[in-house]
């Protein structure tokens, strides 16, 4: 069995100490988080149990209290149920927050992840390994989530360009060398979860930083 490490990504220079921390989700954000939470979970604990294919929207909408026209509104469809992550949004607003404070592409990837390493990997540590073991076991899941990652490349483009260090297309590239590894350590830690996902997650950043470094 893996021994439990601190759950931190990097330690970080002393200029990126001196960064204050982005502001912290309002009321009415946590309200919607907690109601996704809700019926994200109903969805994972009927998958595992039944089956991906085997569950509808409406079972899961009658099973989690909700209409399905709630289900629908928040996640999209049932594919969207595996691969909404609450800690996605807190991850991009760190990531805006840090790259106008002048941090790096990198140096703010991981001072972001730092902001929800332990919540996401640790406390929610069954949760998100459900979400990944049906992600890989899934086709039509791996087939939405191709879109997904896309826009979140673009999204990221988009902050870069924002701070007017890069164009957006310099933005993309550095997006997709950012997210691309990342989903490379989720697929390791599918297939060899002894090793703490953290592990996985720094050793796709030392690899990519050294690479960068040539």
């Amino acid at each position: 069995m893996a021994t439990p490490r601190e759950p931190r990504v990097h330690e970080p220079e002393q200029e990126a100490q001196d960064v204050p921390e982005p502001p912290a989700p309002t009321l009415r954000e946590r309200k919607k988080a907690a109601a996704m939470r809700h019926i994200q979970q109903t969805a994972l604990e009927l998958f595992t149990e039944y089956g991906f294919d085997q569950v509808t929207i409406e079972q899961i909408a009658a099973t989690a209290e909700v209409s399905p026209s709630s289900v629908y509104r928040y996640f999209g469809t049932k594919e969207g149920l595996v691969l909404y992550d609450e800690f996605d949004d807190r991850v991009l607003v760190g990531l805006s927050h840090y790259l106008r404070q002048g941090m790096s592409p990198w140096e703010a990837t991981e001072a972001a992840l730092d902001l929800v390493a332990e919540a996401h990997f640790v406390v929610e540590a069954d949760a998100t390994r459900e979400r990944v073991r049906l992600f890989f076991d899934n086709p039509s899941v791996r087939s939405a989530a191709y879109l997904v990652v896309d826009n979140i490349v673009d999204e990221m483009a988009q902050m870069m360009a924002d701070t007017g260090r890069w164009s957006f297309g310099q933005g993309r590239v550095l997006a997709s060398a950012i997210i691309w590894p990342f989903v490379a350590a989720i697929k390791n830690w599918h297939e060899d979860t002894e090793r703490p996902w953290i592990d996985h997650l720094e050793d796709a950043i030392a690899t990519m930083k050294e690479m960068a470094g040539r």
